[in-house]
């Protein structure tokens, strides 16, 4: 698991890359990855547009979606969960758009950081969603 914060590396491309088995295409301020799974016959298009002041701008395309995480400062590559989650995030909130290598995309949205902490029999089930989608981050942010 790679966590980094503010930036992307070059040794993250390389990772999502391994994780998904295609290739970025690079431009001066942005990388794209098409993501193809055929077992649940789904494409997913991911941009990464980098900005100096914010982190960068994470915007996902499916057929039937489009989402957008900004000032995303942080990327967990996770090979055991064959997943990857974009991470922005304040003092007290965080949200995470996460693309799998299964075909599968969710983004969570301004999640208060005590929900990631809270006993999880305490939640609700659309928290407890969202608490365990993004508890990976709470232990390395």
């Amino acid at each position: 698991m790679t966590l980094q914060k503010n930036k992307i590396t070059e040794e993250d491309i390389i990772k999502i890359e391994k994780l998904f088995s295609e290739e970025f295409k690079k431009s001066d301020s942005s990388y794209s990855i098409l993501i193809r799974s055929e077992k649940v016959n789904s494409n997913i298009s991911v941009d990464l547009i980098q900005d100096e002041n914010s982190g960068f701008l994470v915007s996902l395309y499916t057929n039937n979606t489009h989402l957008q995480l900004q000032s995303c400062s942080s990327i967990v590559v996770s090979e055991m969960l064959e997943e990857v989650i974009f991470i922005s995030e304040t003092e007290e909130m965080i949200s995470g758009l996460i693309v799998s290598k299964q075909g599968d995309c969710a983004l969570y949205s301004n999640v208060d950081k005590k929900v990631l902490r809270t006993d999880f029999s305490e939640l609700n089930s659309e928290k407890l969603l969202s608490a365990i989608a993004l508890s990976i981050t709470e232990s390395i942010t």
